[in-house]
């Protein structure tokens, strides 16, 4: 059978990337929308090997050199465009701090591993705030290139092998993609972001539409010219294709009620049928309405549209608060846009370009060497520029009865800054030991007290400050600090990634109980981030992941933490929760985003909150009728002139993040930690 262009799979193309569009920009219709990425997955699977078997077919083999050069001019150069146009926008409208973290970004775009890239940050596709790179959407790009390089050297094996075991070979793919499919229900148990990013979670959807290609090659055969009846009956395929489609439709709109996995399954599902119903019954109605100018048009220039639509999606929200309706349609004109422009104008030319055509090394090393400068020369300086961003900071809270002093620091203007280095001054790794390695936490020898401090992020971020007293006062300090990881014996965050909550498990299971009463501590001090909004209830778990009343389990495992402290023979210091520039436990402006954009220190004043977490007066209650439990609040340190709070103080920066101080401020205001220590009266001998 004769491979050819078909329309009507360009047509599927464009209602997968609209539908994507619109779950994208938050779009109630669409719940589901990002089943929409399994439907372009199955369809590449299932057009590659057509068009590696058409090759096979008329040469008799496979160029795997051909077949790179072809891939590489028709993907990378619109890639690569779009990354470096994305980088130039950011710099326009974006501050330092928020660009650093996309230099990463783009460079595992630009070397297609940006799937690997955002399961390593543990980006949530499916999160609110934690999807803010321009370049997420790259990972599932990347996906599709690494698909692209392996799967022809399979190809090129069963040739070889002997193209007469087509069975063979269909039978191989089944077996890969089940074993895909394995690995995608396996990890969705564990860990959703591994299972809908990782290349073996997802292959199977690819090896799906490969399985198609190949079954339909084999199995299937075209009806007579005019033919309305027998096995091939136009009518059954329009109905099953009309069937995937609906089906899809479905899933795109939240029904069922099932998990991202399963609904990537059914996804697939419906994929297969929509291809396969399209293929096979071409002049149905289904077929000739996607097939039509217009919308296999947008489909040819999908591509370039869904490189484009999300950070188009990430700058019209900076600049526009409209409705969700109306983001996507903006976002669908402009991405479109785009897209047909480079399309027209840059991809096209490269695509059919006579010079390179026959110039296939040079086109695969060219283009790989390209890539690769740009994300090592080019990328770094232009996202790292310290260009100001055009939009820039609306002024803060002044306080209304400040001193003239208070008045005068305001006014003052924002420094030169190395936010890089500001971004990360956040103290030592996690670091936690067990009753065999005690050394293992061990952060600063001494002969005098042994301090144990222990937390999370918040402990890590008075580490800093831990460490000079020690190395000043001569005492020993050892740290457990696990990020995301309450000190609270039994507590833990559900919310903390698959790896940090194995950590935690680690480093607390028996901490208070084995590892501390060997370390033989003259003082233990605790610190956390208070998680005790509405927000964390069901989310902050016991050591089976059963979450109960979210308070009661917060001052039950203070109170069993201060027992087992005085257990192991140490008195217990509990930090209050340390006010962030987003308040205790909240989500604020980012402090370091606002100093970029600020002229004074009073564009970027935080406002004391007025409430204190109820977590706080758990660790009072506990304190108050215990000799050997005290309780400091380090926030008069932190904002001094309270309701405002400088966002330097100094000359350092207070916050790195919207919940944590910089090591350089608590290292900074270290004496009047200490002293808050030394007045609870635990250190006198």
């Amino acid at each position: 059978m004769t491979w050819r262009y078909r329309p009507e799979l360009d047509g599927l193309r464009f209602l997968a990337v609209y539908t994507i569009i619109l779950y994208h920009a938050q779009s109630g219709w669409v719940p589901g929308g990002f089943v929409s990425l399994d439907l372009f997955f199955v369809l590449s699977g299932f057009l590659v090997l057509n068009v590696v078997l058409a090759e096979i077919d008329e040469r008799g083999r496979l160029s795997l050199l051909g077949f790179y050069a072809r891939r590489v001019r028709r993907l990378l150069p619109a890639a690569v465009l779009a990354i470096v146009l994305i980088s130039l926008v950011f710099v326009l409208t974006a501050s330092l701090p928020e660009r650093l973290p996309l230099v990463r970004d783009a460079q595992s775009a630009l070397l297609y591993v940006a799937n690997w890239h955002f399961i390593a940050a543990a980006n949530d596709y499916f999160a609110t705030g934690t999807d803010k790179s321009p370049f997420l959407h790259f990972w599932s790009l990347s996906l599709e290139e690494q698909f692209y390089f392996v799967f022809p050297l399979l190809v090129v094996l069963m040739v070889r092998l002997g193209w007469q075991h087509r069975k063979r070979f269909l039978a191989v793919l089944v077996a890969l993609m089940l074993a895909s499919l394995a690995a995608q229900i396996a990890f969705a148990r564990v860990d959703v972001n591994r299972a809908y990013y990782g290349t073996d979670t997802r292959l199977y959807q690819l090896l799906a539409g490969a399985v198609l290609a190949l079954a339909v090659r084999h199995y299937w055969r075209p009806p007579p010219a005019g033919s309305e009846s027998g096995p091939g009956s136009s009518r059954r395929w329009s109905l099953l294709g009309l069937a995937g489609i609906g089906s899809l439709l479905v899933l795109v709109i939240g029904v069922p009620d099932v998990s991202v996995s399963t609904r990537g399954i059914l996804a697939t599902v419906a994929s297969v049928a929509a291809i396969l119903g399209l293929y096979a019954a071409p002049l149905s109605w289904p077929a000739r309405l996607l097939g039509g100018q217009v919308p296999a048009y947008l489909g040819q220039i999908s591509y370039g549209t869904y490189l484009y639509h999300w950070p188009v999606i990430l700058v019209l929200r900076q600049f526009l608060d409209v409705r969700p309706s109306v983001l996507a349609l903006l976002t669908a004109g402009i991405a479109s846009g785009l897209a047909a422009l480079s399309f027209q104008v840059f991809e096209s030319p490269i695509r059919r370009s006579r010079w390179l055509s026959p110039r296939r090394r040079t086109t695969v090393v060219s283009g790989l060497a390209v890539s690769v400068a740009i994300a090592v020369v080019v990328v770094p300086p232009v996202l790292r520029s310290e260009r100001t961003p055009a939009v820039q900071a609306v002024g803060g809270p002044l306080a209304v009865d400040s001193s003239p002093e208070l008045r005068s620091a305001l006014e003052r203007r924002v420094p030169d800054l190395d936010y890089e280095k500001v971004a990360a001054d956040r103290g030592p790794a996690d670091t936690w030991c067990t009753p065999d390695d005690l050394d293992g936490c061990l952060l600063v020898p001494g002969e005098g007290r042994h301090v144990v401090l222990v937390g999370d992020s918040q402990a890590r971020m008075l580490a800093p400050a831990f460490r000079r007293l020690a190395e000043k006062r001569g005492f020993r300090l050892s740290i457990d600090i696990v990020s995301s990881c309450p000190w609270q014996d039994g507590l833990y965050n559900a919310w903390a990634s698959d790896q940090n909550q194995e950590q935690c498990h680690e480093a607390r299971d028996d901490f208070y109980r084995e590892t501390l009463p060997q370390m033989e501590p003259d003082l233990v001090v605790v610190a956390s981030l208070a998680r005790s909004a509405d927000r964390w209830q069901g989310h902050v778990v016991d050591r089976d992941g059963e979450a109960g009343d979210l308070h009661q389990m917060q001052l039950e495992a203070t109170e069993r933490t201060a027992d087992l402290v005085r257990d192991a023979g140490a008195p217990l210091v509990m930090v209050h929760s340390i006010i962030g520039a987003g308040g205790y436990d909240g989500e604020g402006r980012h402090p370091l985003d606002c100093l970029a954009r600020a002229t004074t220190l009073g564009d970027c004043v935080v406002p004391h909150p007025v409430e204190r977490p109820t977590v706080d007066s758990f660790y009072d209650t506990v304190a108050a009728p215990r000799a050997d439990v005290a309780t400091i609040d380090l926030n008069p340190v932190v904002c001094p002139d309270a309701p405002s709070c400088l966002p330097m103080l100094g000359g350092a920066v207070v916050w790195r993040d919207q919940n944590h101080l910089t090591g350089t401020l608590t290292t900074r205001v270290r004496g009047q930690i200490w002293r808050a220590i030394e007045d609870t009266g635990l250190l006198e001998e």
